[in-house]
């Protein structure tokens, strides 16, 4: 009697169970082998026993992890700044439906409905060193400017960062878009009622509305260059010229599938995932904190 009382009380949690199990199992048994993998000695894809933290110490002793982890840094700060400003501003124009609105929408949206690999393809045509941007600028008599875009330790991190602007500010625009959309317009109104200027509306009703919205793409987008550039890095530079435009995850792939070093590549794996946790968790403590203090200065106003 009592265990159908429990049942029906919490019903809801078995019936979610096995799904649970099952996403556990999917998501969970990966990273718990990958921590295994790390900790073993591995000899032509054989672990030959634990050989404690050895992965971790020769993989922090080596320069290539931190020039991988460097990359990854330098592309979220010249990425996510970026592509976050010129959203705000398209999306505010978009919004107010300026002149040639429709225009900005459909270049913005294009790469959007494109696949990762589709869009590296197409900008790895562009970039080639005689590929039609080169053309181009030697056509215009620029010819001093045309550089191996990929091919150059110099300019190949520069060309994976340009290319993700252009592949992110359409989803970027979709979600601030999407906010603007929700505001009430009568907050406008009285704003304009109270001799509010069109800069002064943006900066004290329109920004602090996207507030929220902004640190979840900013959020979202960092975990996305931490964990999804393999693509990109593969199909335009393959990590090159050396490691100049290799980041964490390609460095993870290279040392396990090309150097076959495989418990090296499973602590750069976790190393990773545990950056990333930390990321999440910092946001997450701190969107917390920022939402307690709105309560109880909300409390305050009202008492």
């Amino acid at each position: 009697m009592k265990g159908s009382k429990f049942f029906l009380a919490n019903k809801a949690y078995f019936y979610i169970l096995p799904t649970l199990a099952i996403m556990l199992f999917i998501f969970l048994n990966p990273i718990i082998r990958m921590f295994i993998f790390s900790l073993e000695e591995w000899r032509y894809l054989r672990p030959l026993g634990f050989n404690n933290f050895k992965n971790y110490t020769d993989l922090l002793s080596g320069k290539h992890f931190y020039n991988s982890f460097g990359n990854n840094v330098t592309i979220i700060a010249g990425v996510v700044p970026v592509v976050t400003l010129i959203a705000l501003t398209f999306a505010q124009a978009i919004f107010l439906k300026i002149r040639g609105y429709r225009v900005y929408g459909f270049l913005f949206f294009i790469p959007v409905f494109m696949p990762d690999i589709v869009v590296a393809q197409v900008l790895t045509t562009i970039l080639n060193k005689a590929g039609p941007l080169n053309e181009f600028l030697i056509s215009m008599g620029l010819g001093a400017l045309a550089q191996d875009w990929l091919g150059s330790s110099g300019f190949s991190l520069f060309s994976i960062i340009v290319s993700l602007i252009w592949k992110n500010i359409g989803f970027a625009l979709i979600l601030f878009l999407a906010r603007l959309t929700t505001i009430e317009p009568s907050i406008y109104e009285s704003a304009e009622i109270d001799g509010a200027s069109a800069v002064n509306k943006y900066f004290s009703i329109t920004l602090p509305m996207l507030a929220s919205t902004i640190s979840i793409y900013v959020i979202l987008q960092i975990i996305g260059i931490m964990s999804f550039l393999f693509s990109y890095i593969h199909v335009m530079t393959a990590g090159g010229p050396g490691y100049s435009s290799t980041v964490l995850e390609y460095f993870i792939y290279v040392n396990i599938f090309k150097l076959q070093e495989i418990g090296k590549g499973s602590a750069a794996g976790v190393i990773l995932i545990i950056f990333t946790m930390i990321i999440i968790y910092t946001w997450l403590f701190l969107s917390m904190k920022s939402e307690r203090r709105s309560q109880r200065e909300s409390a305050r106003a009202e008492k």
